[in-house]
């Protein structure tokens, strides 16, 4: 077993066996984003105690990781180790850990594995597992044999943003089509971002709530000036509300992430929002 091999080695460097446990499941490629300078600094080292945390969010805006293959550590907000796992997009593999456990999702070492097969990935996740545990005297919890909350569960892609257009120019009042969408979804977030890059640390807090309380809700971007020109500045027009992010349920205005999070404090907003059918 993976558990006790590790533990083994944990207690004598001697006494170490080779891993013969299966890697965590690989994320598919998606589109390529930027790495920030931070992001890119933790790339140039390999061992896993020299390379440095890189903190999910960073002064409100969410730091943006490398859309390449490689290993990652994720630690809470107490910098205790929680999981190593390895990915074809670490950036997408943080945002779903983001999405699932945003408790124990708070930076983040990471090593990009250039020229990727599934047996250098393996042997780079192996090398940190068994650094880790040597450092560490016990296997992360989320390695641990029979634990499964961290592997990935987005089998499918996420539920993609609504758009307001199809990328043309529109003939209708963009808050025409913002008074469509609130009428016709029983629960929409306006954000910074996407639903799995949300691109501010509120944006980011109203996704968490929605998550949390497993609402069934829709997104849109604020910020994608192709498919909903002009929308940053009309839905505060709209609502009356001067920031982002916006929540509406049943047509009306519910209040930004800071009223969100008192109503979910409260119980309130667990009473109105609309919930998975596997809720």
């Amino acid at each position: 077993m993976l558990g006790q091999r590790l533990m083994q080695g944990s207690q004598t460097r001697a006494a170490q066996r080779p891993f013969t446990a299966r890697a965590p499941r690989m994320v598919a490629p998606k589109r390529q984003l930027r790495v920030n300078v931070s992001a890119s600094a933790a790339a140039q080292t390999t061992s896993f105690r020299e390379t440095p945390l890189v903190n999910v969010m960073e002064k409100g805006e969410m730091s943006q990781f490398p859309a390449a293959p490689g290993v990652y550590a994720v630690f809470d907000k107490s910098n205790t180790l929680q999981y190593i796992g390895l990915s074809r997009r670490v950036d997408t593999s943080v945002a779903n850990h983001m999405t699932e456990l945003p408790e124990l999702t708070h930076a983040i070492k990471f090593l990009a594995v250039s020229h990727a097969t599934r047996e250098s990935l393996t042997a780079a996740w192996k090398a940190w597992v068994e650094e880790a545990v040597a450092e560490t005297g016990t296997i992360p919890p989320g390695n641990a044999p029979g634990e499964t909350k961290w592997q990935s569960r987005t089998a499918k892609p996420a539920r993609p943003e609504i758009r307001l257009t199809n990328g043309k120019a529109i003939n209708v009042p963009i808050e025409t089509l913002i008074e469509q969408v609130v009428k016709d979804v029983k629960c929409v977030a306006f954000i910074k971002g996407t639903r799995t890059q949300p691109q501010c640390g509120f944006s980011h807090k109203m996704l968490t709530i929605l998550n949390t309380l497993k609402a069934e809700y829709e997104v849109v971007n604020v910020l994608d000036e192709v498919y909903n020109p002009g929308l940053r500045e009309a839905i505060k027009n709209y609502s009356q509300w001067p920031t982002i992010p916006q929540l509406y349920i049943g047509g009306e205005f519910v209040g930004g992430s800071d009223i969100c999070e008192e109503m979910m404090n409260s119980g309130d907003l667990a009473k109105i929002v609309p919930r998975k059918a596997d809720a």
